[in-house]
């Protein structure tokens, strides 16, 4: 097992050095204030997340190599000229990570930096970075999957990189819908959580009662 360098509740240049380092390659961490936060955490998650690494939100060795290694092709980036895929759709997702959260809001399709979402809209977003036309409302996306005949069960979509998991209103005392993206790791996702949280990495356990793959989008 990898070496924990660094984790939650640790207060050093190091973790400067990492949280500058984040913000740099898109993975905002909420500053550069040397103590990791809950913020830093869900930035290192996302990082994770993106490069294949377990989902620790702790600086290990490997997420320290990953993490300042100058790769000649950044395994994130993606040509707007190619098909549209899951993994795509998920990394343009966890770049989001720690914006804001706002109940009903709008986002800018158009604006490549957009910075509020709600949970419906950081999927409808992200989708149009890549030329997808996604209704703006959880439910709307809901039937959207189930038009196309791309409902899938939840098993399924924690192991699809970019499937669509919904959350019914009623579910565990939910009073509204909820939508995430699955990042394919089994139990996690890339979601718009509350203003608590904003946008962040979370965990898939049995929150979920639907899911279902995007109209437009390639799956591997």
């Amino acid at each position: 097992m990898s070496e924990t360098l660094l984790k939650r509740g640790d207060s050093s240049d190091d973790v400067r050095t990492v949280q500058e380092r984040l913000t740099e390659i898109g993975y905002s961490a909420g500053g550069s204030d040397g103590d990791y936060g809950r913020k830093t955490e869900e930035a290192v998650q996302a990082f994770q997340a993106a490069y294949g690494l377990p989902i620790t939100g702790s600086i290990d060795n490997d997420t320290w190599g990953a993490l300042f290694s100058t790769p000649a092709e950044d395994p994130t980036a993606h040509d707007p000229s190619e098909a549209p895929t899951g993994d795509a759709l998920v990394d343009i997702a966890l770049k989001q990570v720690n914006d804001r959260y706002d109940f009903g809001t709008d986002a800018d399709e158009n604006n490549p930096n957009e910075d509020t979402f709600d949970c419906a809209e950081l999927i409808s977003w992200s989708c149009a970075q890549l030329g997808i036309e996604l209704p703006s409302y959880s439910v709307s996306q809901m039937d959207a999957v189930a038009a196309a005949g791309l409902e899938c069960s939840v098993e399924e979509a924690s192991g699809i990189r970019g499937a669509l998991l919904f959350r019914e209103a009623g579910h565990n005392g939910s009073q509204y819908n909820h939508v995430a993206l699955s990042v394919g790791s089994g139990n996690e996702t890339i979601e718009a959580m509350g203003t608590a949280y904003g946008v962040a990495v979370g965990t898939i356990g049995h929150r979920f009662t639907r899911a279902g793959l995007i109209p437009g989008i390639t799956y591997s």
